[in-house]
């Protein structure tokens, strides 16, 4: 079953770390960090290759607790399918129940596997529709 993980750094908006895999030292770039009136949002990064994950998890920062594990979602053949309103139950819906506000929801349509650009979710209703149209439910936001 594999999973797709997001890494936390807390207290910083951006960083470049490297890691060891084998002889090879590769970069992840940790992004989408904010400090402002709601509140500090930790850098992240967002990754279901496994070999990123391993390298990632047998760091030094890691065992240190310096980046930690943020959400763990698992992907694979048992997506939830969720009827519509009007009935037909053909759409796929990905439901995220962990997002409860805005900023959560946008960090969700901004990373992989949906991609949106943030000019795209400028509004609540922006948000909102985009969420309708890329097959995704937030639930315990309203």
């Amino acid at each position: 079953m594999k999973k797709r993980i997001t890494y936390e750094i807390h207290g910083q908006i951006e960083r470049n770390s490297y890691f060891r895999i084998g002889k090879a030292l590769m970069r992840i770039e940790f992004t989408g960090g904010a400090i402002n009136s709601t509140g500090v949002y930790p850098a992240q990064y967002t990754t279901d290759n496994p070999l990123f994950q391993r390298a990632i998890e047998n760091s030094e920062a890691f065992r240190n607790g310096e980046i930690k594990r943020g959400r763990v979602d698992i992907i694979g053949d048992s997506e939830p399918e969720v009827k519509d309103k009007n009935g037909g139950g053909n759409d796929a819906v990905s439901v995220v129940s962990e997002v409860t506000n805005m900023q959560q929801a946008r960090a969700c349509l901004m990373a992989a596997p949906y991609n949106c650009a943030l000019s795209e979710l400028q509004n609540k209703n922006a948000v909102k529709s985009m969420a309708q149209s890329k097959g995704v439910s937030f639930p315990n936001w309203l």
